[in-house]
């Protein structure tokens, strides 16, 4: 039987190599000295663009701060004194990649009813759960939580935490608060998640059960919602 950590490597395969960095940086003053704090933030986000590029085509072990800095186009010096060593660098550049997949589903939910709001994160997640870089950051956070890496311990698929945060949001959001405690809505906010996003992911990439199609995602959706919102009335 296939692996959940080989389908995915399958997967990989299949898809495009990594892109180029879009981040544009403006030249260096020629006078030397601190950039201001708006040009330091780009360059962060560009060694950080660059540095997932790497790590997700060379893997953790096979990227080396050598060539990210020569790809980023900056000095090693400069890698060293942001991040200080390869391992924080790497942690960095998964939680910047999942900021950047996750920061504009939780910006874009619209109105509607619970029902209509489940089923637009949860297929944007699970679209995004489904991206060949997304894929490369789970193997990414395997790698930390294999070497026991503060903060990633806790989880092996990038952004479930924050994807059950904005889960969580939509039911405070809802009529549920009324009728539930805290401690229910957390848990029915990690049983939401995982069942719009985790399983139907497992199905497509591992399992095989039905193609990752946007006809055959909402379906699927369409249908856990219906038994999940079972004969409930909620706004």
């Amino acid at each position: 039987m296939e692996s959940g950590e080989d389908a995915a490597r399958v997967f990989l395969m299949t898809q495009q190599s990594p892109k180029a960095s879009s981040t544009s940086l403006p030249p260096r003053d020629p006078k030397g000295g601190r950039p201001p704090q708006d040009i330091a933030a780009q360059l962060g986000a560009h060694i950080l663009d660059v540095a997932l590029e790497q790590f997700i085509h060379r893997g953790a072990d096979g990227a080396s701060m050598e060539a990210i800095a020569a790809a980023a186009n900056v000095s090693k010096r400069t890698l060293y004194s942001r991040f200080g060593a390869k391992t924080k660098l790497l942690r960095a550049a998964v939680e910047h990649g999942v900021y950047r997949h996750l920061r504009p589903i939780a910006t874009s939910i619209p109105n509607g009813s619970l029902h209509d709001r489940l089923l637009y994160v949860g297929m944007k997640m699970l679209d995004s759960s489904l991206k060949r870089e997304v894929i490369g950051l789970e193997t990414l956070v395997l790698w930390l939580v294999d070497h026991e890496v503060e903060s990633l311990a806790n989880t092996t698929m990038p952004g479930a935490p924050d994807g059950i945060r904005i889960i969580r949001s939509i039911l405070d959001n809802s009529a549920l608060p009324a009728t539930m405690d805290d401690d229910a809505l957390q848990f029915l906010a990690r049983h939401i998640f995982d069942t719009l996003v985790t399983v139907p992911r497992n199905l497509i990439l591992i399992r095989r059960e039905f193609p990752n199609t946007t006809a055959a995602k909402r379906a699927y959706l369409m249908r856990a919602l219906d038994v999940l919102l079972w004969k409930r009335d909620i706004a």
